[in-house]
């Protein structure tokens, strides 16, 4: 049997556990940076390789992430324990709180803009708000690449990344054995928040 991992996105014909479509939102972008150690019993991974599963998992999620593995066997050797540092931009709904936090940091970011020269283009920096909606995301074995052995990486970031990100627990079968690789199958479900695509431009102009 092979680790399966499943947060679930919504497809048609994709089967009668799909969850509705949620009614859109009003979402900012939320920037951030999330550290923490990563220990594994089991399965060791490179820095490159791990840096790369990571961003993997969180772009199926609706996050944008640099992620940066840091250890004294970086960047190729097997990292036995490594800190891996997240630069993350996601969105969260516009709440109060939310937007409260966003206004405080404002004035920090324009001044940052104006030591550079230029105000920044990209959305992800954009302070605006935007319509985002809750949907059941999957991440499946065959999208990520995922084996048995990444039960311990999926449960640190269950415990210490998503509740951080505006991800709600669905299901959750993930249960690592000690010291041994997982052989069942874990399940894990989650409703993300994630931005609703803007229509494309031939769509804009009604062609």
């Amino acid at each position: 049997m092979w680790l399966t991992l499943l947060f679930s996105l919504p497809v048609a014909g994709a089967g009668e556990d799909q969850a509705p479509a949620a009614d859109p939102v009003q979402a900012i972008w939320k920037h951030q940076e999330i550290a923490f150690y990563f220990q594994s019993f089991t399965t060791f991974y490179s820095c490159t390789s791990l840096e790369g599963k990571l961003e993997r998992i969180l772009r199926e999620l609706g996050v944008h992430a640099r992620v940066k593995v840091r250890s004294a066997d970086c960047p190729y050797a097997v990292a036995r324990m490594p800190r891996v540092v997240m630069q993350v931009i996601s969105p969260v709904e516009a709440t109060p709180a939310e937007l409260a936090e966003r206004d405080k940091n404002k004035s920090v970011r324009e001044l940052a803009q104006r030591v550079r020269g230029k105000k920044s283009e990209h959305p992800l920096d954009s302070l605006e708000e935007f319509p985002a909606q809750w949907r059941r995301v999957s991440l499946s074995r065959g999208r990520l690449n995922l084996e048995p052995g990444d039960c311990e990486l999926i449960d640190e970031l269950k415990k210490k990344v998503l509740p951080k990100l505006a991800v709600r627990t669905v299901r959750d079968d993930v249960q690592c054995s000690p010291n041994q690789l997982t052989l069942g199958q874990p399940r894990l479900e989650v409703d993300a928040l994630v931005e609703i695509p803007k229509p494309d431009a031939a769509e804009d102009k009604g062609t």
